[in-house]
């Protein structure tokens, strides 16, 4: 059976639809996860490119086509948009937008308007770069062990991949300006595949949100009651896991460990009521602060723990040194504490091989000598891995600090 371009294409915009739709129920049912609303702008992006893409009335005209490529190439921006925030990564809007801006640029010349083949190499090539970023985020997460993670970064892959064929055939301009398609041609093969990438994506990105939830909700399971964060057993566990699984794929890892200065004095000068709120105050802050995937606990009395998987000691330093200002920060705001407390910090990575006894030990080192030299500061354990530069990747104002 034959089946003509327009009748691929408006399938696939229903598809896409669908898709976008699913995902934003999915969202509402779980608002912290931003990706999944990325991803469902996306497909319903797409959903609107491609009926513009497939009407051949004369009525639209070149307005149509420019307002469909462009959607088209803003699509997989906000995928890669998602790619990023599933990674509790910032997306860059000048990134999301340069695609877009890029193709407008181009329609300004003459020469590329009336190039046919230039305009579907730029088209696909942007769609093909995106496609494969966002492949490569998910894969900068894969220390954190969500199985759904693999079919996705297989399906972007693979939807790059077919673009990117499909850029070389248009630069070598073996891709006919318009064909009543066959399900056999470029065109048809790549409807095919991308009906099975929007539903599949849609699938496994929601997966993944479950399969996250899943992961924390296990870890929650013992969480320490007055401070939200993990207990003692629940953080050594779920710490334990990511130090292994970051060994295994030869990733650093890193451990922060925070100790309230002076807190027995807050007790007795101020009662166990101001204690509980300045520790409430601090488990609030880390939380707020620390990266998906990161793990914090509350190992006993006012120590707390981070675990920071695929993070190196500069990564680490400036995490623990933003906890610790927004922590001062806001113990200021509270007029009814009548305290001003502050912490110190101690910050280790794994060596090869290292147990996560041992990091606790360095980790603790750091701490002891972080309050020695007069407290309210954080320090970094000397026997970090050989050849690991500490401050080489920290802006200035993070050293001064």
């Amino acid at each position: 059976m034959i089946i003509d371009l327009p009748t691929l294409m408006i399938a696939g915009s229903f598809v896409a639809a669908t898709s976008g739709v699913f995902l934003i129920f999915a969202w509402s049912q779980n608002r912290e996860s931003r990706a999944m609303l990325w991803w469902a702008a996306a497909n319903l992006l797409l959903a609107m490119a491609v009926p513009l893409m497939a009407t051949s009335d004369d009525s639209f005209g070149w307005p149509s086509q420019i307002a469909a490529i462009s959607l088209l190439n803003l699509s997989p921006a906000l995928v890669w948009a998602a790619a990023r925030s599933s990674n509790g990564r910032h997306a860059n809007r000048t990134v999301i937008a340069g695609g877009v801006l890029l193709w407008l640029l181009a329609m300004a010349l003459p020469g590329f308007r009336a190039s046919y083949h230039g305009q579907t190499f730029l088209n696909l090539a942007v769609v093909a770069a995106y496609l494969f970023a966002a492949a490569v985020e998910f894969w900068r997460g894969r220390a954190e062990r969500l199985g759904s993670r693999w079919p996705l970064i297989v399906l972007l892959s693979t939807h790059g991949v077919v673009f990117a064929i499909g850029a070389a055939q248009a630069a070598l301009g073996n891709l006919p300006a318009s064909e009543n398609v066959l399900t056999a041609s470029w065109f048809g093969f790549l409807l095919f595949e991308a009906l099975v990438f929007v539903i599949g994506t849609a699938i496994f990105i929601v997966a993944i949100d479950r399969e996250r939830s899943g992961l924390r909700q296990k870890i929650l399971a013992s969480v320490d009651e007055l401070t939200g964060v993990a207990s003692r057993r629940a953080f050594f566990d779920a710490a334990e896991t990511l130090l292994e699984s970051c060994q295994a794929e030869r990733l650093p890892f890193s451990l922060i460990v925070f100790d309230l200065d002076r807190f027995k004095d807050i007790n007795d000068t101020h009662g166990h009521m101001a204690g509980d709120t300045v520790l409430e105050v601090f488990g609030d802050c880390v939380r707020d602060m620390i990266r998906t995937g990161d793990v914090v606990g509350r190992p006993g009395g006012e120590e707390f723990a981070v675990a920071m998987p695929a993070a190196g000691a500069a990564t680490a330093y400036v995490a623990a040194e933003r906890i610790r200002i927004a922590f001062a920060e806001r113990c200021r705001r509270l007029g009814t504490l009548r305290v001003s407390p502050t912490v110190s910090a101690g910050v280790t990575t794994a060596r090869f091989n290292a147990s996560l006894d041992s990091l606790f030990a360095d980790a603790d080192r750091a701490l002891y000598r972080a309050k020695q030299l007069g407290r309210d500061r954080v320090e970094v354990d000397g026997n970090r891995p050989a050849g690991e530069p500490l401050f080489a990747d920290l802006p200035t104002t993070a050293r001064v600090a």
